[in-house]
């Protein structure tokens, strides 16, 4: 849960937000202008998956600064660990791929766009943790052995995983519809309900963040920073 007492902390994960309310949308707008909307999912489309990870990337940085941080490695661990969070990485990917069959992926065919699909999410939940808080803690976190309701950057990147694996999940739902449109086509609803959500999670962190602060001043504001309250997904 957000709290008012670690200042520090809510600036961090209001800018880290803002930076997404820019940089997706940003993204979204272009490609749309281009006519490349409903190419996303396909292999042409691994540009936006490359733009998104030096974003999230550039924001995990800027979210672990500050933070008193270990005794330096040597460039060996470090080789190690980068080694040992892009074999993770992969795991995770495979095991959306996977899952999404499962869940009614086209089995025969469409592979690179369930891959596609795989990868956006692996990009949008699990890299981020592991980016700021490390393989180990990220694995804990994923399978519930750590508790994170207290650390507000985690609570952060734990929503918005949520949020962009429900965007996925209900951009599935107009795929069957036999409307014959264009982003009707796997995995387009899908990859673009993803990015919905994942924007979603943080326009809402924003405005929590705000109302919070400007309750201080009107408590009125209570009802509202309640009602986001109970659309926040990490508790």
């Amino acid at each position: 849960m957000f709290s008012l007492n670690n200042q520090a902390e809510l600036r961090k994960v209001t800018i880290s937000s803002l930076i997404t309310c820019i940089y997706l949308p940003s993204i979204i707008t272009v490609i749309s202008y281009k006519d490349l909307l409903y190419t996303v999912g396909n292999g042409s489309s691994f540009y936006i998956l490359v733009l998104i990870f030096i974003a999230e990337l550039l924001k995990s940085f800027y979210l672990s600064s500050g933070e008193d941080a270990p005794k330096r490695k040597g460039s060996k661990n470090r080789a190690g660990d980068i080694i040992k969070a892009s074999i993770y990485l992969l795991g995770v990917m495979f095991c959306f791929f996977v899952g999404i069959i499962l869940f009614g992926a086209p089995f025969l065919d469409n592979h690179e766009e369930t891959l596609m699909l795989s990868s956006l999410l692996t990009l949008l939940t699990v890299f981020p943790l592991i980016a700021h808080a490390g393989i180990e803690p990220a694995m804990q976190l994923l399978f519930g052995v750590k508790n994170y309701t207290r650390d507000t950057v985690v609570c952060m990147l734990v929503n918005n995983a949520l949020w962009a694996v429900g965007g996925a999940w209900l951009g599935a739902v107009v795929i069957p519809l036999d409307w014959n449109k264009p982003w009707q086509q796997w995995p387009v609803p899908c990859y673009l309900g993803a990015l919905c959500g994942y924007l979603m999670s943080n326009v809402l962190t924003v405005s929590k963040v705000t109302l919070m602060s400007a309750a201080t001043k009107y408590p009125v504001l209570n009802i509202i920073v309640n009602c986001l309250d109970r659309l926040h997904m990490s508790k």
